[in-house]
């Protein structure tokens, strides 16, 4: 499938960014959050003001994605720039018996961007949810190209750990104490000290990947946070609104860090959410947007995206389809290095005889500086192996549902996706259908793990349910 139009694409990731100084990259990542709950993105109940403040002094995309509609797969993508279908990583984590551990998690042998940003130069960070492998001592982030972390491994964590019930740690090595009471809040003082550090070495740009697990479950809130919010009446909503306050004045306050030390200026800020809003779980809202976390309508992969660096980002709204796979090349070429072509396939050493690695990452700075006007993407895929799959091309999305027949919708006109343009359009569908096919021909290897049959019956709900497509506001 490699066209004139990738190569294109190939030529300009490979250009390296022509900075004059390496930027740091502050990789912030929120949890199962709501496409429709930031004030930037349309939300009447929601205050964001610090997330409002990088949405309007930086570039606020409309039609951003991430590569998987659940946590890890998704985040399997953000580390690569590759679909985690190619290397076999479409599911949420699980060990099969007959799995071997070091495929319980990305591959060792997918290079990750903090090893990329590593080789760079740079000092690289993590705090937060890793949720990407620890069945090996290999998959430990600390293994992975990260110099510091302090986080869990796992998908989830209360939020008011204790020194006797918590599973998180600094490296490999459990906290003794307990900093703060609120997770979220400690994850920030984890990150500021990150930002803020001297080790004593010449003095390097850093990168940090701060994976906040909020606004996922469990739904606990601090009390002043509650307060703000006591007119939703929804106490699950009202919950879930607190944390994404809380979420924002976290924000605010790695911000408020970077000015007083005189860095923000030359960090290179993303924000993005692992997928969209659990509306089952949390009453996320995604609207006005259809559907939830766990499918591949708009609400379960389509999420806020903003990018914010004042040295070289001009304000706009972006409306061309990015996706968060693009982010390791955007990082690679921000920090002055090369990274790998587009739609090519790449020999891999010592695996001549198998497939080698495609890659989906596009540098986006040219297209966010407005150099470059055609889109990033010509198509995009996901697919999660028996509970569906989908395309876009341009404003048109071809969509598979594992319990319903195939539909296509035209996003230019219907981004509630309510209006089924299959019938009208076969020829379009088999057009489709037979580049989706294509695309899946160039996968290297199957689903090493899926998720357990009783999620067919779960997947079948979400895409039958009816969602919220209007913003509610204060009760």
């Amino acid at each position: 499938m490699f066209t004139r139009f990738n190569l294109l694409l190939a030529l300009a990731a490979a250009l390296p960014c022509m900075a004059q100084e390496a930027p740091n990259i502050l990789l912030i990542v929120a949890d199962d959050m709501g496409y429709g709950d930031l004030s930037c993105y349309g939300s009447l109940q929601i205050q964001t003001p610090n997330l409002d403040r990088l949405a309007a002094q930086g570039v606020r995309c409309t039609d951003g994605y991430v590569s998987g509609p659940v946590c890890a797969p998704s985040r399997a993508g953000l580390m690569t720039g590759r679909y985690g279908s190619r290397f076999g990583f479409e599911h949420n984590l699980s060990r099969p018996a007959q799995l071997k551990p070091e495929f319980a998690g990305i591959p060792l042998d997918e290079p990750l961007v903090s090893q990329r940003l590593h080789d760079l130069g740079y000092r690289t960070g993590m705090v937060g949810k890793w949720h990407l492998g620890e069945s090996l001592a290999e998959q430990h982030p600390n293994r992975r190209g990260f110099d510091f972390f302090f986080g869990m491994l796992g998908g989830s964590h209360p939020y008011w750990p204790t020194v006797e019930r918590n599973h998180l740690l600094y490296g490999e090595q459990p906290p003794s104490e307990i900093r703060t009471p609120y997770l979220t809040d400690w994850f920030t003082l984890e990150a500021i000290d990150f930002m803020l550090a001297e080790d004593g070495r010449e003095p390097a740009p850093w990168f940090l990947y701060l994976a906040y697990n909020t606004p996922h479950a469990p739904m606990q809130a601090k009390e002043e946070d509650l307060a703000k919010y006591a007119d939703v009446e929804e106490p699950t909503r009202r919950i879930y609104c607190a944390m994404q306050s809380c979420l924002d004045e976290n924000i605010g306050r790695i911000l408020s860090a970077l000015e007083s030390s005189g860095q923000l200026h030359r960090t290179f800020i993303v924000f993005i959410s692992d997928n969209g809003g659990s509306v089952e779980v949390s009453h996320a809202v995604n609207a006005p947007l259809r559907g939830t976390k766990g499918t591949f309508l708009e609400g379960g992969i389509r999420v806020p995206t903003i990018f914010f660096w004042p040295d070289q980002l001009e304000p706009r709204v972006y409306r061309q389809p990015v996706i968060a796979l693009d982010l390791m090349a955007t990082f690679v070429a921000a920090a002055g290095g090369r990274p790998p072509a587009v739609g090519v396939r790449l020999e891999r050493p010592g695996r001549k005889k198998k497939k080698g690695p495609i890659y989906d990452s596009v540098n986006l700075l040219p297209f966010l500086k407005g150099e470059v006007s055609t889109p990033p993407h010509q198509r995009l895929f996901w697919r999660m192996a028996l509970r569906g799959s989908a395309m876009r091309e341009g404003d048109w999305k071809w969509l598979r549902p594992n319990s319903q027949p195939i539909q296509l919708y035209n996003l230019a006109d219907d981004p509630s996706e309510l209006h089924d343009l299959a019938a009208q359009h076969p020829d379009l569908v088999r057009k489709m259908l037979g580049e989706f096919n294509a695309w899946e021909a160039e996968l290297e290897r199957n689903p090493l793990f899926i998720s357990a049959p009783t999620w067919s019956a779960y997947n079948r709900r979400l895409y039958e349910k009816e969602y919220t497509l209007t913003q509610p506001s204060r009760d």
